[in-house]
Order: C-alpha cells, then structure tokens, then sequence
C-alpha cells in the first residue's frame, strides 16, 4: 500500500495536521472487524488490513435492509462519530447522507410502499443515537448538520431504479409523479417539534 500513497516532508505532516475544517460523513450501515488473516493482500479493499463480517456468533449484527450490504446497526454512527472524534479532534461534523431502502419496497402496491415504517424505524434509531453522541458528557460531538438519504426515490448505482431510498415515493411509469411517505411526514414533524 505504501506505494501507492504520496510522501510528505515533516513540514507538510505539520501543516496539514488539524488543518481540516469539518468532517463529513455519509453513514448508511456498520461491520464488525478482526485483524486481516491475510495481511499482504493486494488492491484497495486490503488496504485496511483488517477482515469485515456482519455476525458474530452466528448472529447478524442487525436487519437487513432492500440492500444485501445495507444492515441496520443504529449504535454504529455513534460509535462512529467517537472514533473519529477522539482520531482527529473537536470539528465540525456534518452527517452529509444516511438512510435506508425498505425491504421489498419496489415490488409493494403503492399503499403499502407509502407506509415505510421500517425506515421510519431506521431514522428514529439513527437520529436518537446521534443525538446520544452530541449530548454525550465525555464527547459533545459537535454535528454541524444531518441529511436524510433520500429526499425521493432515485437512480442507485448498480441497481438502477430498483432500490428506493428516498422518503418521497417516484412513480417512475407515471410521469415521475412524487407522493411523500411515511418517513417524509415523521422527519417533518420531527423538524417543526425541534424548531418550535
């Protein structure tokens, strides 16, 4: 790996040191890790040098979501945050995407599509811990901002429109028309009760 990566001076180590200012994070799941069995693998996934599983003990970390990679594990972006609060010190955090797709979602009748309560579920979970990491005595993670992943229904990468993040439902055979879900009117009664 080390070949592949710049070197710096000792000049350039001290001047880029605490220069950050915020850190951004897109959290969607977690892993548990154990030391890489094979330390001197090749390419980009080696790198970390450690070996990623989603169960212990024969059992699974957390549900799984639409996504085969996708595994609800709410305490992990606390955990998260403090990890990489105590590595590189008090910024500013930003949680720039998180979110789910709900099992099945795309092959559901549209009436029961709209009542998403497992990623309702997943945002409560997820934002309750966020807020354990902010209020945290020994932490005070300082979160700048949060962005739910999806705002609607898009394109996902390698699985094109067939996983719907989104919190607003995109019929995408009826002129793209928008329906807001469940888990857009939670966060939008979640948002006017903090605002108030």
């Amino acid at each position: 790996m080390e070949d592949r990566l710049p070197v710096f001076t000792d000049t350039e180590k001290q001047l880029l040191k605490g220069s950050a200012d915020f850190y951004a994070l897109n959290h969607y799941t977690s892993r548990y890790t154990s030391p890489d069995a094979n330390p001197n693998g090749e390419g980009p996934d080696a790198d970390d040098h450690v070996t990623l599983s989603v169960e212990r003990d024969g059992v699974l970390i957390g549900p799984v979501a639409d996504s085969s990679w996708l595994y609800v594990v709410p305490y992990g972006i606390r955990m998260n945050l403090f990890w990489l609060q105590d590595r590189y010190g008090r910024l500013e955090f930003w949680i720039t995407e998180n979110g789910v797709d709900v099992p099945n979602e795309s092959a559901l009748p549209l009436n029961e599509a709209l009542n998403d309560t497992f990623r309702v579920n997943y945002y409560q979970d997820y934002l309750t811990q966020l807020s354990m990491a902010i209020y945290d005595p020994t932490y005070h993670v300082n979160v700048k901002g949060y962005f739910a992943w999806s705002l609607m229904d898009n394109f996902e990468w390698n699985d094109g429109y067939n996983k719907r993040f989104g919190i607003h439902y995109v019929q995408y055979q009826n002129n793209l028309t928008r329906i807001a879900k469940q888990s857009a009117n939670y966060l939008k009664q979640l948002i006017s009760r903090c605002c108030q």
